[in-house]
């Protein structure tokens, strides 16, 4: 029986062909807001005025921001093919004390 041609893939940080039979690694995380509470003995001593302006602002700088710039800020889930030199790269910057810059 004759082997078929499988799906390509290609690393998501460089681009490398990741050829059939060689290793290919899978990078899965979640980047997502934590809410830590809210203090609102401030906001109580706040006028209505300086509230209803604060509120105004913010609504101003949300219309600016797409739904999606939006919901991945507060949620963004991911998924990365990855070759073995990217791989490393991605374990490097990831460790405890490890380098803090992925450059591509």
């Amino acid at each position: 029986m004759k082997k078929q041609k499988g799906i390509k893939f290609l690393c998501d940080l460089c681009g490398e062909l990741l050829e059939e039979g060689r290793p290919r690694f899978i990078c899965r995380g979640e980047i997502f807001c934590a809410f830590d509470g809210l203090e609102i003995e401030e906001d109580l001593e706040r006028s209505s005025e300086s509230v209803r302006a604060e509120i105004e602002r913010l609504i101003r700088e949300l219309e600016k921001r797409t739904e999606e710039d939006l919901r991945d800020e507060v949620h963004f889930p991911f998924r990365l093919d990855l070759c073995r030199k990217c791989r490393d790269r991605i374990y490097r910057a990831l460790k405890p004390g490890g380098e803090l810059e992925i450059k591509n």
